[in-house]
């Protein structure tokens, strides 16, 4: 099982978007996905379904808040992770039969999960802070691994922050990936964001080796690269120059560029009323979209070539 972290601390840079789309294009390749949403804003859930039917159907009872309540409240056990899966019927949908494709939604009141989190993880001391932070920051990934067995890949939609919820999908992953606009202020976020979570690691590594090595296992997290977002394309089916440029200097500084996804938000915004989102769909008029829909296919196995399954 490989887990894969989709995060970058900047909003807005189609992080939802990304995952909803790679989730579903390894699904219609015949891996088994798993998609757990660490975003209080639930945009994730919205991509698959509307509002109205999450609110009736999920909200009360097939959550991640129902998953993380139990630690803030100090609760010995976690509740199982694989009860609060959501089976989406794409499917049926698409008049295919065997797609696993799960989602585990998050809710609006996640944003106040963050700040209970953070009281768990103050302590007088440097050996009960290490502790404290290790025990929380590993709650997720405890769950996953043993969900090993189930899912080919899962992929972890971040909210924009760097908070105790970011670092347990940071803990949790196997590799990270970072949807980014092609700008000045997103070229800073992307090495700022590397920073932080190479920072982050030493710290982990740090409380681990405070405690005892053994109580803990090792985080092995790999930058997997960089999905240019929201490309604007001038002639053609290249970028504008400036975007380019921009590109170019992520891959001198070590990064992977993946295959870019062009700027066009109404191709995705059919996906929760149809239940599919962009990239399993066949537009029949509209050249544009029919290009960012190969676009984001190519994306999809490019990504499945790269993480080997």
């Amino acid at each position: 099982m490989k887990v894969v972290s989709v995060i970058n601390y900047k909003g807005g840079v189609g992080k939802t978007t990304l995952t909803a789309n790679l989730g579903a294009y390894a699904a219609f390749a015949g891996r088994r996905v798993l998609m757990i949403d660490l975003d209080p804003q639930s945009h994730l859930a919205f991509s698959f379904m509307t509002p109205e039917e999450w609110r009736d159907k999920y909200a009360d009872t097939k959550t991640l808040l129902s998953y993380f309540e139990p630690l803030t409240r100090g609760a010995d056990e976690a509740v199982d992770l694989s009860s609060l899966v959501i089976p989406l019927n794409m499917g049926d949908l698409l008049n295919l039969q065997g797609l696993k494709l799960g989602l585990i939604s998050s809710h609006l009141n996640m944003i106040d999960i963050d700040m209970q989190l953070a009281g768990l993880v103050s302590a007088p001391t440097q050996i009960m802070l290490a502790a404290n932070s290790l025990k929380t920051c590993s709650y997720l990934r405890n769950q996953l691994d043993k969900m090993k067995d189930e899912y080919d890949l899962v992929l972890l939609d971040c909210p924009p922050n760097f908070y105790l919820l970011v670092k347990n999908a940071v803990v949790a992953s196997n590799y990270y990936i970072v949807p980014a606009k092609l700008d000045y202020l997103s070229t800073l976020g992307v090495m700022e964001l590397q920073k932080k979570i190479e920072a982050y690691l030493r710290q982990y590594e740090e409380y681990r080796v405070l405690l005892g090595e053994g109580r803990y296992r090792p985080v092995f997290l790999t930058a997997f690269g960089i999905v240019p977002m929201m490309v604007n394309i001038h002639k053609g089916d290249e970028p504008i120059s400036a975007e380019r440029e921009y590109m170019k200097v992520m891959k001198d500084n070590g990064h992977y560029i993946f295959h870019f996804v062009r700027n066009n938000s109404s191709v995705f915004g059919a996906a929760p009323f149809d239940g599919v989102p962009a990239v399993l769909t066949r537009p029949r008029f509209n050249l544009t979209a029919r290009r960012i829909v190969r676009e984001m296919q190519e994306l999809g196995e490019e990504f499945l070539g790269r993480l080997g399954i």
